[in-house]
């Protein structure tokens, strides 16, 4: 079965639309954080699903879910909510179901592509205690 991977283009906007949700809540005294932020792979091995992979430094686990001694800064559910992040998502499917109808013609009779699943999940950077990879569904 074919891969589908995204460019890098929009991988790179993707990444820098959380990098602007971090920069947005202050999360940027050293600067760590902001500069760890990647969009490592945006791919799908299966029929109408997308899996983004962020790459940060582990303490983003941290800061985003907050701990006994801190409030979660629940940067993700707001770079997911940002209305860029959102428009950069919608044009990473249209692409995604364009490259399904293209590598597998016979999908377009069954029109079984109208509503992929896109899921998030992240690789710490430097992780010394296993996180997990606390995996966002997004549809």
């Amino acid at each position: 079965m074919a891969t589908y991977k995204v460019k890098y283009a929009l991988r790179n906007k993707l990444a820098k639309s959380l990098q602007k949700e971090i920069d947005s809540l202050g999360l940027i005294d050293t600067w760590t954080l902001y500069k760890s932020v990647r969009i490592s792979a945006v791919k799908s091995d299966l029929l109408n699903q997308l899996d983004i992979t962020v790459s940060a430094v582990y303490y983003y686990f941290f800061l985003d879910d907050g701990t006994v001694n801190m409030p979660a800064f629940n940067i993700t559910d707001k770079w997911l909510k940002r209305a860029d992040t959102q428009a950069i998502i919608k044009e990473i499917v249209a692409d995604f179901m364009q490259w399904q109808l293209k590598e597998y013609p016979l999908l377009n009779v069954a029109k079984i592509l109208n509503n992929p699943k896109v899921t998030v999940q992240f690789s710490w950077i430097d992780d010394p205690y296993g996180l997990p990879t606390a995996p966002y569904s997004l549809r």
